[in-house]
């Protein structure tokens, strides 16, 4: 194969390859907007559940030590018993449409 030829297949295999890329910056674009929401609502509520804790009587907890215990609130994950606590917020609208492109996204890359 002589050059020309090989800097066009080149070309094409860079082509075919670019709605992938571009659909995964969105797909990364969705994500991060769905984190901010979510963190916009969660923040004042961990600020709460920290304050409490921190302030509770009969508690020896530091201010550090709630913060730590607090890192993750909202997050979800699993729970004593084995269940499954879903995070907070997935129900607001950037949410929503990051998870409806993440669905399409492996619909479209299971057909291939």
């Amino acid at each position: 194969m002589n050059y020309p030829h090989r800097v066009l297949a080149l070309m094409l295999t860079l082509a075919a390859g670019l709605p992938a890329l571009s659909q995964a910056a969105s797909l990364q674009e969705l994500e991060q907007r769905c984190q901010q929401a979510r963190e916009a609502k969660i923040a004042p509520l961990r600020e709460a559940a920290i304050r409490e804790c921190s302030t509770a009587q009969r508690s020896s907890r530091s201010l550090a030590d709630c913060q730590r215990i607090h890192a993750n609130f909202g997050q979800g994950g699993g729970v004593i018993g084995g269940g499954v606590r879903p995070p907070m917020f997935i129900e607001l609208p950037e949410c929503v449409a990051y998870f409806e492109a993440q669905d399409q996204q492996n619909r479209d890359s299971s057909r291939r």
